[in-house]
């Protein structure tokens, strides 16, 4: 992929920032819909509707950066400046998104259970702080490639 017109790869990166964005930021905002109804009133369950809804989004959101991710990845490996620890960088990557989409996935679990945790530990939480790394070593491949290009040229 390293003859694809420019555009296409800024739409690629572009999708697959904003699928990331959607993922960590409608992820936090689902772990606050869930804790914010639990202190003010802790009978109320949160809306269900809500749940379903941004379910689907962050589901689809999964999706999109997933694939454009393996896109991206596939055609910045393709580059010959690319070294052994880029590719460490982004195994770790990898790895840290398919953790945290596991964490993430949906299973079914009794009201009690969703009592018992306290939202800094539950499974939401986690998946939205793996995000947060993810994001982090996508700067930190972005700078390597950086740095690998203009050692190039």
């Amino acid at each position: 992929m390293a003859e694809s017109p420019l555009a296409l790869l800024v739409a690629l990166r572009f999708v697959h920032v904003a699928a990331a964005a959607v993922w960590v930021g409608g992820g936090a905002l689902m772990l606050a819909a869930r804790v914010a109804p639990r202190r003010l009133a802790p009978d109320v369950p949160p809306p269900a509707a809500f749940g379903r809804a941004m379910g689907r989004l962050l589901g689809t959101s999964v999706g999109v950066f997933a694939v454009t991710g393996a896109i991206l990845a596939f055609d910045r490996l393709s580059e010959q400046s690319i070294d052994a620890v880029y590719v460490s960088v982004l195994a770790v990557k990898v790895a840290v998104a398919f953790v945290m989409f596991w964490l993430a996935r949906p299973r079914a679990r009794s009201s009690q259970a969703a009592g018992r945790t306290s939202w800094f530990r539950s499974r939401m939480a986690w998946a939205v702080g793996l995000g947060a790394v993810v994001y982090v070593l996508s700067l930190v491949l972005n700078e390597l490639a950086e740095a690998a290009f203009k050692r190039m040229g």
